[in-house]
């Protein structure tokens, strides 16, 4: 499987691992799985791990699944925010193009520090209104 999804790891985060090069229907089947686990928190405040150290870059088509799946986290409620764990500087970009667009960028950050960003979510809190 190219991506791995858990919500029970860490209390209150989504920790989503993509590796490889995705196509449009591996996105999708993304897509599902990251809306329900969403859904599973039941309106209990989230956060979002990201690690795409290990993903391709993806094509236009996947691109534009995974913005759908950006777009669904940003207009919940429940979401305070977002790290992204990225190894290559170009899928960095085409990650943060694609939060840009679906409204996470601005309580996300985007680093290869690991540590970084897991201190980056112990402390962001977007308030939805």
């Amino acid at each position: 499987m190219p991506f791995s999804i858990d919500t029970t790891t860490k209390r209150g985060v989504l920790w989503l691992v993509l590796t490889g090069r995705l196509d449009v229907d591996e996105m999708k089947a993304f897509v599902t799985a990251h809306n329900r686990a969403i859904d599973s928190f039941r309106g209990s405040d989230y956060r979002v791990f990201c690690d795409i150290r290990a993903l391709a870059p993806l094509s236009p088509e996947a691109t534009t699944e995974f913005e759908r799946a950006k777009s669904y986290s940003a207009a919940a409620p429940n979401f305070r925010g977002s790290a992204v764990l990225a190894g290559s500087s170009l899928v960095g970009l085409q990650h943060q193009r694609t939060s840009i667009s679906s409204g996470v960028m601005s309580t996300e950050l985007i680093s290869d520090d690991e540590a970084r960003c897991w201190e980056h979510l112990a402390n962001v809190h977007r308030v939805a209104g």
